[in-house]
C-alpha cells in the first residue's frame, strides 16, 4: 500500500467543500510523486509532476481567488500576491525540470511540499476562518 506523505484530513481540510476537493487533489498528486520516487521512478516522478502539478495549480489558484472574491474576503490581494510569487518561482524552474535538470526537480519538489505545508496549512486557513465566521446568508 503506498504510502502517503501527507494526511489531508488531519493536516489541511478547511471546512469548504470546494476548495477541500481541489486540495485534495494537490496533496494526492504530490502524494503520488512521493510515492515514484520511493519505487524508484524517479523520471515517472518527474513527467507526472510536470504534466499534473503545473497545469492545475494555475486553475487552482485562479479558483480559490474567485472564491476569495465572492466572500469579500479582505485579504484577497496579499493572498493573490503570495500566489504570484509562487507562480513565478515555479515558471522559472519548468525549463529546467524539462531539460530535465535534477537540481531544478528536486527544488520544485521542495517548493510544491512546502507550499502544501505553508500554503494550505497556515495561510488558507485563515480565509476559511474569516468565511465560516461569515457564513454567506
Amino acid at each position: 500500500m503506498p504510502k502517503k506523505i501527507f494526511d489531508f484530513d488531519a493536516e489541511f481540510k478547511l471546512g469548504i467543500e470546494g476548495v477541500d476537493n481541489e486540495h485534495v487533489k494537490l496533496v494526492d498528486m504530490l502524494n503520488e510523486v512521493h510515492n515514484l520516487i520511493g519505487e524508484g521512478r524517479r523520471e515517472e516522478a518527474r513527467t507526472y509532476f510536470h504534466e499534473t502539478l503545473t497545469a492545475y495549480v494555475d486553475e487552482h489558484f485562479a479558483n480559490e481567488e474567485k472564491f476569495m472574491e465572492s466572500i469579500g474576503y479582505p485579504a484577497l490581494d496579499e493572498h493573490k500576491k503570495v500566489h504570484e510569487n509562487f507562480k513565478k518561482s515555479f515558471s522559472e524552474l519548468r525549463p529546467l525540470i524539462e531539460s530535465l535538470d535534477e537540481s531544478a526537480f528536486r527544488k520544485a519538489l521542495s517548493d510544491a511540499f512546502t507550499w502544501i505545508l505553508a500554503h494550505i496549512g497556515k495561510t488558507d486557513k485563515k480565509y476559511a476562518a474569516f468565511y465560516l465566521a461569515n457564513p454567506p446568508k
